[in-house]
């Protein structure tokens, strides 16, 4: 039994490896064309969201027995091929969900009190103290879209600075979608990428947006219509936005969103903690490790 590791994963599951004797090699930088070529030499593959298991990677992968991703999201997986040829998938559902949701409260505040601006400006030698006065997330309505790991933090901390959450997910609402962006003034996006989801908030669903109301996105760029939204923010049509994620990643240099204002951009650092890194590595090679001794994952997708 061989596993090959396609991403960097912390030292802890790499020692847990070789506490079990698991044969492993690890190759953090490897290129889709390699991947392809060497993917039949193992049982298990494990990945994080750079590498992208294609259809043509599963089929090449005659001995695949398991996937693993470390982290939650499994859109860079072709899941129902790797179902269709009885490959488990499994990841890690809850380990990232600490880091993300202080990211986006990082994000409310620094939205809220203008924190980029004040900062850059320092530098420049400037002093705008009047010209940067805030506001307080206390007493704010903060919509909440998606009810899992995070979106279940995300209302306990919205409740903890005095401020009041709606919630709209499949399996648990407190209003409509509509009436969450009409009446929030803050939102915040917790859901997967999927054909139901691509583009869910569209041209509609930002025109109802309070004029001082921010949207955060730390899930998936797929899930907005990146055009409406762009157009919405240039037009000044609500207060402004925070981005950790985009449907073109890495972000291009020259990409449009970074000329906008209105706009704080991160790149995809929701997950980006060493205790994160740390807890999805040790789920995932667990998970891995008891496929491969035949017994059955904890967390499997498909």
């Amino acid at each position: 039994m061989k596993i090959l590791i396609c991403d960097k994963i912390s030292e802890s599951a790499i020692s847990l490896l070789k506490e079990n004797n698991i044969d492993f090699d690890y190759n953090p930088e490897i290129s889709a064309e390699e991947l392809l070529k060497v993917i039949p030499n193992y049982q298990a593959l494990v990945v994080r969201s750079r590498t992208k298991v294609t259809r043509d990677i599963v089929l090449a992968g005659k001995n695949l027995q398991i996937i693993g991703r470390v982290g939650t999201g499994v859109d860079n997986i072709d899941v129902a091929t790797a179902k269709q040829h009885n490959i488990l998938v499994v990841n890690a559902p809850d380990a990232n969900s600490q880091a993300v949701v202080e990211l986006t409260l990082g994000l409310i505040l620094s939205l809220l009190r203008h924190i980029p601006k004040a900062v850059s400006s320092m530098k420049e030698g400037l002093w705008l103290k009047k010209e940067l006065s805030g506001t307080e997330l206390s007493g704010k309505t903060v919509g909440i879209v998606g009810y899992g790991h995070i979106g279940k933090k995300m209302e306990l901390l919205a409740r903890a600075f005095g401020a009041r959450p709606l919630i709209f997910s499949r399996s648990f609402k407190t209003t409509t979608l509509e009436e969450l962006f009409a009446k929030s003034d803050i939102i915040t996006l917790h859901i997967s990428a999927t054909p139901e989801t691509k583009k869910l908030v569209n041209e509609n669903l930002l025109s109802l947006m309070k004029p001082t109301a921010y949207l955060i996105n730390t899930s998936r760029g797929e899930i907005i219509d990146e055009e409406a939204l762009y157009n919405a923010l240039k037009d000044k049509k609500f207060a402004g936005a925070a981005l950790d994620v985009y449907s073109q990643e890495p972000l291009p240099i020259d990409s449009k969103w970074r000329k906008l204002d209105n706009v704080i951009l991160t790149s995809h650092i929701g997950a980006a903690t060493k205790e994160a890194l740390t807890r999805a590595s040790i789920t995932v090679i667990r998970d891995i490790i008891k496929v491969l001794n035949g017994k059955e994952a904890e967390n499997q997708v498909n």
